[in-house]
């Protein structure tokens, strides 16, 4: 457990945005040639993640976002470990090794070693020790960038804006899940995991928007530290 004291210590030391009023630079970490493991619940939805625990009684649980190695999402590897379990793997405690990347309390486990990631499952006995529970839904409308996660909190610097583009498109269109980034008048950021407005994912269809300042608008609920905004993307607006 000692990688879950160090994970909510990341989540209690939030670093600030180094930034102007239209310019800001991501400083996250790639633990790059650095293996991690960690227990908890996989789940697919609204992304794949695995869900873990800062202590034994889940009285504090945080959102782990699976990507795969390469430009690329998990839903591929989670399912061949789905089906090497053959079982729902949602109602299995299990133990994942990865490469951690992290920066303003969100953490993305890249599975270095794709299926191989999966170490040791359980029979999940206790239904609801990892159960989480979303806010209702709010309208928003918000103005920032979309970016890929990957690249943005920390494999890649700059990981944002124009320079960015045609990796953040390759991630993206590889199915690793697009993050909206929204500056606070703070200095700091608000990120919001998009998708649309049944749930689904809409990773083609917000290409054409990566790396553009653009104003969204549409349904925030939380899970945890998550954002995720549900969202129409024939209506996201391009700011001049």
């Amino acid at each position: 457990m000692a990688f879950v004291v160090l994970l909510f210590a990341i989540m209690g030391g939030i670093s600030y945005f180094l930034s102007t009023s239209h310019d800001h630079i991501s400083n996250g970490t790639y633990e790059f040639g650095e293996l991690t493991e960690v227990t908890g619940v996989i789940r697919m939805e609204p992304v794949p993640h695995i869900r873990v625990l800062a202590d034994e009684n889940g009285a504090v649980g945080k959102n782990i976002m699976l990507i795969d190695f390469g430009k690329f999402g998990a839903r591929n590897s989670v399912e061949k470990m789905q089906k090497k379990i053959g079982s729902n793997i949602s109602d299995f405690e299990v133990i994942i090794r990865g490469t951690l990347i992290y920066q303003d309390g969100f953490t993305l486990m890249e599975l270095t070693e794709k299926e191989g990631a999966l170490l040791r499952h359980e029979k999940l006995v206790e239904k609801t020790k990892y159960q989480a529970f979303p806010t209702t839904m709010i309208n928003k409308t918000l103005t920032g960038e979309i970016v890929d996660p990957k690249c943005y909190f920390g494999s890649m610097k700059p990981g944002q804006s124009k320079p960015h583009l045609s990796c953040a498109a390759l991630c993206i269109s590889g199915g690793i899940p697009p993050v909206f980034v929204v500056q606070t008048p703070e200095k700091t950021a608000e990120y919001y995991i998009l998708k649309g407005l049944q749930g689904e994912d809409i990773n083609e269809e917000i290409l054409g928007f990566v790396a553009d300042a653009t104003n969204i608008q549409g349904m925030v609920t939380e899970l945890d530290e998550w954002k995720v905004l549900y969202i129409d993307p024939q209506k996201i607006r391009r700011l001049e």
